[in-house]
């Protein structure tokens, strides 16, 4: 068929088998979501237009992000956005891409502080900014500060903290883990929650991660020899910041609830453990040994 003749229907009933072909996960759903993404459309269009003849140029632009796609560009790099939660977060190859596993992180959050009358957080290695936007979406009251050793990747945070209208209540600092808010004495009164999602992805494992996995910074998926290096630098710090009320929750790989535990203990730090929906270990919640609100 010519290429001046294709219509949307058309197009997506060529282009499914393709990507199965190539393995891409759910094909049908990236079908669309690339051509509406193409054609600046709401998904939902693309089938009350199904008919609709494709102008050549349109065409073309699809075949080109197809190509991307097939090469292991992730979808959220080729559109430029990412749903986390309720929101749509922008993207680009220097953040990681939210997850919906880390969705459990904000919600435990929201449901460990719901009791509380305010909120004086941290959001360590805020990448996208995902996780600290979608807290101050949800708890109006909340004050945070959020730490990124990228300046890239702070720069992509902002601007969604500013799309999202919370972006007054959100300082960004450039720096390693805690050390920015441990820098700067205006930020005191100690923080009373306090959330993470690092890299803990053991070092010789990233090279077995699916092929648009390993497009994403390197910084944000590795974890060093056993995927807990950074977590041993961060311990010691948290304990300089976090209230003696206060929580810190982070997300993990299923197999490291049994170290991080140990090595919250060391700090005196108490934990308890959520599973993900598949029942894994996935969420780590740690409280000083002071906490009251335990």
């Amino acid at each position: 068929m010519s290429i001046n003749k294709l219509t949307i229907g058309e197009i997506i009933t060529k282009t499914v088998p393709f990507f199965n072909e190539k393995g891409i996960p759910n094909p049908r759903l990236e079908a669309d979501l690339l051509l509406a993404y193409i054609l600046d459309l709401p998904r939902v269009s693309l089938y009350s237009q199904w008919d609709r003849l494709l102008e050549p140029t349109e065409v073309q632009r699809y075949r080109e992000v197809i190509v991307k796609r097939v090469q292991g560009l992730p979808l959220a790099y080729i559109t430029g956005k990412k749903s986390f939660l309720s929101w749509d977060f922008i993207v680009n190859p220097e953040v990681l891409i939210p997850r919906p596993e880390t969705e459990l992180l904000v919600e435990t959050a929201c449901e460990q502080m719901k009791n509380r009358p305010a909120i004086h957080g941290i959001d360590i290695g805020t990448g996208s900014g995902a996780i600290v936007v979608a807290l101050a979406k949800l708890v109006p009251a909340s004050i945070w500060c959020a730490t990124d050793i990228s300046n890239e990747a702070l720069t992509v945070a902002a601007e969604n903290a500013r799309r999202q209208g919370v972006d007054s209540r959100i300082t960004f600092l450039l720096g390693d883990l805690l050390k920015p808010v441990m820098a700067e004495a205006t930020l005191r009164p100690k923080f009373n929650l306090i959330v993470a999602n690092l890299p803990y992805i053991p070092s010789a494992e990233i090279a077995d991660l699916q092929v648009e996995v390993r497009r994403e910074p390197i910084l944000a998926l590795d974890g060093g020899p056993d995927g807990l290096a950074i977590y041993r630098r961060l311990f010691p710090q948290l304990r300089e910041v976090i209230s003696d009320d206060g929580l810190f929750i982070m997300e993990h790989g299923d197999d490291q609830k049994a170290p991080l535990e140990a090595l919250a203990a060391e700090y005196d730090l108490t934990s308890e453990s959520f599973s993900d929906l598949a029942g894994k270990d996935r969420i780590l919640i740690c409280r000083p040994l002071t906490n009251t609100h335990a």
